[in-house]
């Protein structure tokens, strides 16, 4: 009998709880509060009223660890507790009490914890996307918090507290503005439980009118890779490459695989007004349409840029550019490809003059040139791939990938069975540019914050389709994000 309540014992020291082991009115502490009373010693007081408690439980959790249970042990008698701690240290200590009788447990309080004031979410910015919402951003300065929460507040009224609660380490949100006259003010601070950090500073903006500063794909946490087709770059000289510029800067994609470059000065003239990006074009196209990369050297690295199956020019006019390289230390191999244009829709095997099976044909070198050389690496592979990938499989000129799900997936195969508003060549209307990854990749695609899209760059011209035609380009760009596990 001993032994066992000893064990019993020791089993209500170190067990955890998340739910009350008690009876359905046995009610935990509330009011808990967290403050600084010397410059390294916090101290902890709450409320209770229930005379069944014989001892309280203190529970700890340090950054993004599991919780300490039974940290501290104190008589019901006392409401109040203090010990010492690093009280600017960027990891967050948490803590929440318990009350005891015997064997039963009641729910934990909720949690507080201490923020210093370097914990405050940093460079908060704000930025209109479309005619009705706003994309807020900011710096993750707490290690352990639990959510972000984000106050709102529309012209004079007061602000909406705790407005949105974003998951920890997420660093950006979307919203509504809510109303189309009034300037909208926004701030954010770190929570744990009912505590929270010193808000941030406010940030603040009004609905206008879209241009294309308001474009928006990248962010800091993702790798992002876009497939852009510049139709005879710069089709329209200085005015194609500054707004090809603005929207390359408001995007902020990590890497960006081009083609029809056709002019080298122009090329490199847009790569001069992009403080933020590095630029590597081919001169081997016929023509002049030749494919090229930008990409960001603050999250890119680069291995090597070449270019591969130069003695394929009948299946591949324009030699397929690889670029290997690392996102953040991450190795990444992006092949950059303008496959042969035109034909009748149907494919004439063993045809060397139709243009169907130039394109098969592509698909097949390329296939098997990642399987001998970039097998087990993360490969995409993008570009102006002239075809749609939803065809029959009898024509389909990408069969050498999809005969393989296991090993290739289409990112945008939900684009090109999707609407034709969202298709990257809309004067066909067709969707012919394409975004293809190796298995290596499916889970990091799979993650719920992964997106991929037509960048609908026209919609933010203020004369639509027709001012991006003839300023830009006949295609829309085609972009990946992807979140690596951290």
């Amino acid at each position: 009998l001993c032994l066992t309540s000893c064990i019993l014992c020791l089993i209500s020291l170190t067990s955890c709880p998340e739910k009350a082991a008690g009876p359905a009115d046995f009610p935990a502490p509330y009011g808990l509060t967290i403050e600084l009373i010397a410059d390294s010693t916090i101290s902890l007081s709450w409320q209770y009223n229930d005379d069944r408690s014989t001892e309280f439980v203190i529970d700890r959790r340090v950054g993004t660890g599991s919780w300490l249970c039974n940290h501290a042990i104190l008589p019901a008698n006392i409401q109040s507790y203090s010990e010492t701690i690093n009280p600017v240290s960027d990891t967050l200590t948490a803590y929440r009490v318990r009350a005891i009788a015997d064997i039963d447990t009641s729910e934990a309080s909720a949690a507080v914890a201490w923020f210093p004031l370097s914990t405050i979410p940093g460079n908060v910015g704000i930025k209109q996307i479309d005619l009705q919402n706003f994309r807020l951003q900011w710096q993750d300065n707490s290690i352990g918090e639990d959510y972000f929460a984000v106050d709102k507040k529309i012209g004079a009224a007061a602000w909406k507290l705790n407005y949105l609660l974003i998951s920890a380490n997420q660093t950006e949100c979307f919203d509504k503005a809510g109303s189309a006259s009034d300037t909208v003010y926004y701030r954010v601070s770190a929570k744990i439980g009912d505590s929270r950090s010193a808000v941030s500073s406010t940030v603040s903006r009004k609905l206008t009118s879209l241009s294309l500063e308001n474009l928006y794909f990248g962010t800091e946490k993702s790798f992002e890779v876009a497939t852009w087709n510049l139709q005879n770059f710069p089709r329209n000289n200085d005015i194609t490459i500054s707004n090809v510029a603005r929207a390359i800067r408001a995007l902020e994609i990590d890497v960006i695989a081009m083609q029809e470059i056709e002019s080298s000065t122009g090329f490199y003239s847009l790569v001069d007004s992009l403080d933020q990006y590095q630029g590597i074009r081919a001169t081997s196209a016929y023509a002049d349409l030749n494919l090229a990369f930008l990409y960001s050297p603050n999250s890119v690295t680069i291995d090597s840029v070449y270019e591969i199956l130069e003695n394929e020019s009948r299946a591949l006019p324009r030699s397929p550019l690889v670029l290997q390289g690392a996102w953040y230390g991450i190795p990444f191999i992006v092949i950059n490809n303008h496959y042969k244009c035109c034909g009748d829709g149907v494919i004439e095997l063993g045809n060397t003059g139709d243009e169907e099976y130039r394109r098969f044909r592509a698909s097949e070198l390329l296939e098997n040139y990642i399987q001998s050389h970039f097998d087990d690496q993360n490969v995409i592979v993008v570009g102006d791939l002239n075809d749609e990938i939803t065809d029959h499989q009898n024509n389909n000129v990408f069969q050498p990938f999809i005969n393989q799900p296991g090993a290739y997936l289409f990112a945008d195969m939900n684009i090109a069975t999707g609407s034709s508003a969202l298709w990257s060549y809309p004067t066909w209307p067709s969707h012919i540019d394409h975004i293809l990854i190796s298995n290596e990749l499916f889970d990091e695609f799979n993650d719920a914050r992964s997106d991929i899209q037509t960048i609908i760059i026209d919609n933010y011209l203020s004369d639509g389709w027709n001012e991006y035609a003839v300023k830009i380009s006949d295609h829309r760009p085609v972009a990946l994000k992807i979140y690596f596990s951290e």
